[in-house]
Order: C-alpha cells, then sequence, then structure tokens
C-alpha cells in the first residue's frame, strides 16, 4: 500500500497522486468505481493524506491511525 499525497476532482472521477519509490505517480478512478469501494470522494479529495493505495489492485482503503503523524 502506498500514501496517497493527492487528490484532484475531473469531470468523470478523482485522479489520486501517490509515491512510487523516491517518485510520485497517479491513478484514475471513476465515481463508481470510489462507491464501490465504499470510499467518499469529497473526504478523498480533503484529506487525501488519510487514504492509501494498492496500485497492483486499485484499491484504496483508509489508512491505519489516518497515515498522519501524531501531533
Amino acid at each position: 500500500m502506498e500514501a496517497i499525497t493527492g487528490a484532484s476532482k475531473k469531470v468523470n472521477g478523482i485522479v489520486v497522486e501517490y509515491k512510487k519509490g523516491t517518485d510520485s505517480a497517479t491513478y484514475g478512478f471513476t465515481y463508481q468505481d470510489l462507491i464501490d469501494q465504499k470510499i467518499n470522494a469529497l473526504d478523498l479529495v480533503e484529506h487525501p493524506g488519510d487514504y492509501e493505495l494498492d496500485p497492483e489492485t486499485g484499491r484504496i482503503s483508509a489508512c491505519p491511525e489516518k497515515c498522519r503523524p501524531p501531533r
């Protein structure tokens, strides 16, 4: 699982940006993909750091402890 570093709203869905090694990569999801995975698209866009992505399977999940370091 890779930490999602950003997400942007597009006409047909959401594009997420994630760390891939030392580089960044993107992965696109339709709104139906997110609904099927029970992911709130608005929350993903507003709080991308709360989610992680498995780029091999295209699955997004909420991060353990929300992926954020304690404040």
